[in-house]
């Protein structure tokens, strides 16, 4: 069990992380911003000329297409725009993982992945349909990239880190 553990704990924590992200989605009542967006993403899955229609409030609109598209699949705006904070909060975990690992070690690694398992702040902003937890993975993946370009060099961690940023 214990060599299972140390070869799949990646994978654990994300499960732990979609688990506790997904649980009762739905039960934080929806405020306005979140309505608002879970608005705009309906406004771009229907109407191709207002795909940037986040841009009239000044809002980059990568966030709003994630959500356009899983609006394909989930009936609900509400949690088809929950789903990008989620799957966004998902990418998170395995960048800080991927991060600490790269910095420290393999413990740290899984120590550090558990925090932002546990970690309040991110236990709500994952289930929120705001731009924040994007924000976050994004701000973790230049990080990452941006270490590997010290460490080695190299053309392509140059121009991950440009796409992320």
């Amino acid at each position: 069990m214990k060599k299972i553990l140390e070869k799949y704990h990646l994978f654990l924590i994300a499960f732990l992380l979609l688990v506790s992200r997904l649980f009762n989605l739905k039960s934080i009542p929806i405020f306005t911003d979140e309505a608002i967006y879970a608005y705009w993403s309906q406004i771009a899955l229907n109407d191709p000329q207002n795909r940037f229609i986040s841009m009239e409030d000044g809002k980059q609109p990568l966030f709003i297409w994630l959500a356009a598209f899983f609006q394909n699949f989930v009936n609900d705006p509400l949690v088809a725009t929950r789903l990008v904070s989620v799957f966004a909060g998902l990418a998170s975990v395995i960048g800080i993982y991927y991060l600490a690992k790269e910095l420290f070690n393999k413990k740290v690694a899984i120590i550090s992945a558990l925090l932002y398992l546990i970690l309040p702040f991110t236990l709500i902003y994952d289930r929120l349909a705001l731009y924040d937890s994007l924000l976050t993975s994004f701000g973790i993946y230049a990080l990452l990239f941006a270490v590997k370009m010290v460490k080695a060099p190299s053309p392509i961690f140059g121009i991950l880190n440009g796409i992320v940023i």
